[in-house]
Protein backbone atom coordinates (compact mmCIF):
# COMPACT_ATOMS: atom_id res chain seq x y z
CA UNK A 1 0.00 0.00 0.00
CA UNK A 2 0.93 3.65 -0.58
CA UNK A 3 0.45 7.01 0.34
CA UNK A 4 0.60 10.33 -1.63
CA UNK A 5 2.77 12.87 0.20
CA UNK A 6 3.43 16.63 -0.41
CA UNK A 7 7.26 17.99 0.04
CA UNK A 8 7.79 21.35 -0.12
CA UNK A 9 11.87 22.10 -0.19
CA UNK A 10 13.32 25.37 1.18
CA UNK A 11 14.19 27.42 -1.72
CA UNK A 12 11.35 26.27 -3.93
CA UNK A 13 7.96 27.68 -4.33
CA UNK A 14 6.29 24.23 -6.12
CA UNK A 15 5.11 21.20 -3.77
CA UNK A 16 6.60 17.77 -5.03
CA UNK A 17 4.23 15.24 -4.93
CA UNK A 18 5.68 11.42 -3.86
CA UNK A 19 3.63 8.06 -3.31
CA UNK A 20 5.19 6.21 -0.57
CA UNK A 21 5.31 2.55 -0.35
CA UNK A 22 5.05 1.38 3.27
CA UNK A 23 8.57 -0.52 2.36
CA UNK A 24 9.77 3.31 1.74
CA UNK A 25 13.40 4.66 2.27
CA UNK A 26 14.58 8.29 2.93
CA UNK A 27 16.83 7.57 0.03
CA UNK A 28 12.72 7.43 -2.08
CA UNK A 29 12.14 10.44 -0.65
CA UNK A 30 15.63 12.69 -1.99
CA UNK A 31 15.26 10.67 -5.14
CA UNK A 32 11.62 11.76 -5.89
CA UNK A 33 12.53 15.41 -5.08
CA UNK A 34 15.19 15.33 -7.04
CA UNK A 35 13.31 13.35 -10.13
CA UNK A 36 11.18 16.57 -9.97
CA UNK A 37 13.88 18.57 -10.58
CA UNK A 38 15.15 19.98 -7.76
CA UNK A 39 18.40 19.93 -6.43
CA UNK A 40 18.88 18.93 -2.53
CA UNK A 41 21.93 17.20 -0.65
CA UNK A 42 22.14 15.45 2.37
CA UNK A 43 22.53 18.46 4.10
CA UNK A 44 18.63 18.58 3.72
CA UNK A 45 16.72 17.73 6.92
CA UNK A 46 13.33 16.19 6.82
CA UNK A 47 10.27 17.35 8.56
CA UNK A 48 6.14 16.44 8.95
CA UNK A 49 4.01 19.19 9.17
CA UNK A 50 4.87 21.58 12.16
CA UNK A 51 6.45 19.13 13.55
CA UNK A 52 9.62 20.95 16.03
CA UNK A 53 11.84 17.39 15.69
CA UNK A 54 12.92 15.87 12.36
CA UNK A 55 11.59 12.71 11.27
CA UNK A 56 13.43 9.52 12.37
CA UNK A 57 13.65 7.15 9.56
CA UNK A 58 14.47 3.55 10.53
CA UNK A 59 15.36 1.57 7.65
CA UNK A 60 12.74 1.07 4.74
CA UNK A 61 9.66 1.40 6.52
CA UNK A 62 7.68 4.45 6.26
CA UNK A 63 6.98 6.03 9.59
CA UNK A 64 3.57 4.97 10.74
CA UNK A 65 2.68 9.37 11.70
CA UNK A 66 3.08 9.69 7.95
CA UNK A 67 -0.44 9.17 6.62
CA UNK A 68 -2.49 10.04 2.85
CA UNK A 69 -1.94 13.48 2.15
CA UNK A 70 0.85 14.47 4.51
CA UNK A 71 2.58 17.65 3.97
CA UNK A 72 6.49 17.09 4.57
CA UNK A 73 9.35 20.12 4.62
CA UNK A 74 12.86 19.29 3.63
CA UNK A 75 14.63 22.26 4.92
CA UNK A 76 18.60 23.08 5.76
CA UNK A 77 18.34 24.18 9.32
CA UNK A 78 16.64 22.15 12.23
CA UNK A 79 15.32 25.80 13.38
CA UNK A 80 14.82 29.06 12.32
CA UNK A 81 15.80 31.98 15.01
CA UNK A 82 12.54 34.41 14.47
CA UNK A 83 13.04 37.98 15.80
CA UNK A 84 9.50 40.02 16.64
CA UNK A 85 9.68 43.96 16.98
CA UNK A 86 6.57 45.04 18.35
CA UNK A 87 6.28 49.11 19.17
CA UNK A 88 9.46 49.23 21.40
CA UNK A 89 10.08 45.48 22.04
CA UNK A 90 11.51 42.44 20.57
CA UNK A 91 11.06 39.07 21.19
CA UNK A 92 13.15 36.11 19.90
CA UNK A 93 12.07 32.50 19.62
CA UNK A 94 13.15 29.29 17.24
CA UNK A 95 10.63 27.60 15.26
CA UNK A 96 10.64 24.23 13.19
CA UNK A 97 10.69 24.77 9.80
CA UNK A 98 7.43 24.34 8.75
CA UNK A 99 5.88 26.20 11.19
CA UNK A 100 3.23 28.41 9.70
CA UNK A 101 2.83 32.06 10.24
CA UNK A 102 -0.20 31.96 11.86
CA UNK A 103 1.42 29.85 14.79
CA UNK A 104 4.66 32.61 15.05
CA UNK A 105 2.01 35.43 15.10
CA UNK A 106 -0.04 33.03 18.19
CA UNK A 107 3.12 33.10 20.00
CA UNK A 108 4.07 37.22 19.48
CA UNK A 109 0.27 37.79 20.82
CA UNK A 110 1.02 35.54 23.46
CA UNK A 111 4.51 37.37 24.39
CA UNK A 112 3.57 40.57 23.62
CA UNK A 113 0.23 40.10 26.11
CA UNK A 114 -2.14 41.60 23.31
CA UNK A 115 -5.47 41.67 23.90
CA UNK A 116 -8.06 39.83 21.40
CA UNK A 117 -8.57 42.66 19.80
CA UNK A 118 -5.70 44.43 18.86
CA UNK A 119 -4.41 40.91 17.90
CA UNK A 120 -6.86 40.88 15.15
CA UNK A 121 -5.77 44.26 13.60
CA UNK A 122 -1.89 43.08 13.52
CA UNK A 123 -0.29 41.40 11.47
CA UNK A 124 3.49 40.04 10.52
CA UNK A 125 5.27 41.68 7.67
CA UNK A 126 9.05 41.06 7.45
CA UNK A 127 11.67 43.75 8.35
CA UNK A 128 12.31 46.02 5.90
CA UNK A 129 9.74 45.36 3.65
CA UNK A 130 6.57 45.52 3.22
CA UNK A 131 5.70 41.70 2.51
CA UNK A 132 2.98 40.16 4.82
CA UNK A 133 3.00 36.56 4.17
CA UNK A 134 -0.04 34.57 4.13
CA UNK A 135 -1.23 32.90 7.37
CA UNK A 136 -0.70 29.59 6.15
CA UNK A 137 3.14 29.88 4.98
CA UNK A 138 5.90 27.73 6.48
CA UNK A 139 8.74 29.52 7.57
CA UNK A 140 11.20 28.00 5.57
CA UNK A 141 9.51 29.77 2.61
CA UNK A 142 10.82 33.01 3.65
CA UNK A 143 14.42 31.89 4.58
CA UNK A 144 16.97 33.38 2.11
CA UNK A 145 20.10 32.36 3.82
CA UNK A 146 20.69 31.11 7.08
CA UNK A 147 18.22 30.08 9.54
CA UNK A 148 16.99 33.48 10.59
CA UNK A 149 13.62 35.54 10.03
CA UNK A 150 12.36 39.36 11.46
CA UNK A 151 9.06 40.18 11.26
CA UNK A 152 7.42 43.52 12.30
CA UNK A 153 3.83 42.98 14.09
CA UNK A 154 2.13 45.85 12.73
CA UNK A 155 -1.45 47.13 12.60
CA UNK A 156 -3.33 45.77 9.09
CA UNK A 157 -4.74 48.17 7.43
CA UNK A 158 -8.50 48.58 7.93
CA UNK A 159 -10.79 50.98 5.47
CA UNK A 160 -13.02 52.23 7.77
CA UNK A 161 -16.67 52.76 5.80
Amino acid sequence: MSHTVFIAVQGHDRLVEVDLPDNASIEIIYASVKEAGIEIDEGFILFHDEDKDPIEWHGHKRPHHIKHGAKLHLAKCRKIDVTIHYLEQTKRHSFAPGTRVRRVKAWAVDHFKLAERDAAEHVLQVCGSTDRPPTDTPLHKLVKDGHELCFDLVPDVRVEG
